[in-house]
């Protein structure tokens, strides 16, 4: 396989698609970091990595406004092997081999609270994914989550200039919608690549009076791809790009990283909504922190202050015990 080809047509094929298709918001949270956290963008990256993962991310956007966005995740992922505690609570009734049916089976879920002004969403998703290795060395991976949230409508706080807002002229404000999600990711040798569809169901949220009978959530696919390649003694490049689409909207990130001794990074991002993306990170002993500072480059920005983002994340477990010895490690990992 030659990754550099590959990623270089995957490159050009997010510009071209931008070119053709215009940029809009979005319903679902913005994360500038996803990369420390693939698990939030597709599903079929719980326990890839054969380690029991915790992340925990904080996020406020335009510092300047009042009663501005904000959302929080906590999210946990593992990979259910011979030794795991899930697996004792049950009978065996025969030796498994080191490419067991168990080994293959992934399992995360997350919560969230995702606010913006009056309205504000809280939800969860729970994920079952398999992951089947070639040679060694690469890695296929299928995910499904079940997933909802509550839709929640809080007025108390609104200044309105219409009394008789049709938005606010209900007596539920508060309702769940149930969803699902589906991805597939491809991972070896520093390359990685996975697709992703959130909002399957595409539900409707029927707000306030008649006139809002018909909004629903959109289907969001998602497709993210990076690489990481040495360049140089002690020095880690990882370029890595991410589309998000809609039938309304199409937006890329364009990122690149720079680690040194693979416990320290930093990294920028250009998202096609006029935003540039700092970042800078460190971990030791399999605990790391991340934080990444949004800078939006339109008229708005003279108004609105940049967006703040943390990321702090828990691995357990090592080489010998955690992760899957039939995949040998690469420079995919944070340490090997």
């Amino acid at each position: 396989m030659n990754v550099r080809k590959l990623f270089k047509y995957l490159w050009f094929t997010a510009l071209v698609m931008q070119v053709m298709v215009p940029s809009n918001a979005q319903q679902r949270p913005v994360i500038s970091q996803y990369m420390m956290d693939k698990y939030l963008v597709n599903p079929a990256f719980a326990g890839n990595s054969g380690y029991s993962i915790i992340n925990m991310t904080a996020r406020q956007q335009y510092m300047n406004f009042y009663n501005p966005p904000r959302t929080f995740f906590i999210s946990a992922q593992t990979r259910l092997l011979d030794d795991s505690w899930i697996l004792k609570v049950r009978p065996i009734r025969k030796k498994t081999t080191k490419a067991s049916r168990n080994r293959k089976i992934g399992l995360g879920g997350y919560i969230y609270n995702d606010r913006n002004g009056i309205i504000s969403r809280t939800g969860f998703q729970l994920t079952y994914a398999y992951h089947i290795s070639f040679n060694n060395r690469y890695q296929l991976s299928f995910g499904l989550s079940g997933s909802g949230f509550q839709y929640k409508i809080d007025d108390s706080e609104a200044t309105l200039i219409n009394q008789d807002d049709p938005l606010l002229l209900t007596n539920k404000k508060a309702f769940f919608v149930p969803d699902a999600n589906a991805g597939i990711y491809f991972s070896g040798q520093g390359f990685y690549s996975g697709l992703s569809v959130n909002e399957l169901f595409g539900s409707y949220i029927k707000l306030g009076a008649n006139k809002f009978e018909n909004y629903k959530t959109l289907r969001h696919l998602y497709i993210i791809s990076g690489y990481k390649f040495a360049a140089g003694h002690s020095i880690i490049i990882e370029p890595s790009l991410l589309l998000q689409t809609t039938v309304k909207s199409f937006q890329t990130e364009v990122s690149a990283r720079l680690f040194y001794t693979k416990d320290y990074w930093i990294g920028i991002t250009y998202r096609t909504n006029n935003t540039i993306v700092v970042m800078a990170g460190l971990q030791v002993d399999g605990v790391y922190i991340g934080y990444a500072y949004d800078a939006n480059l339109s008229a708005i920005s003279n108004y609105s202050g940049g967006s703040h983002e943390i990321m702090v994340g828990l691995r357990l477990g090592d080489n010998n015990t955690r992760r899957m010895r039939w995949i040998q490690p690469d420079i995919s990992e944070f340490e090997e």
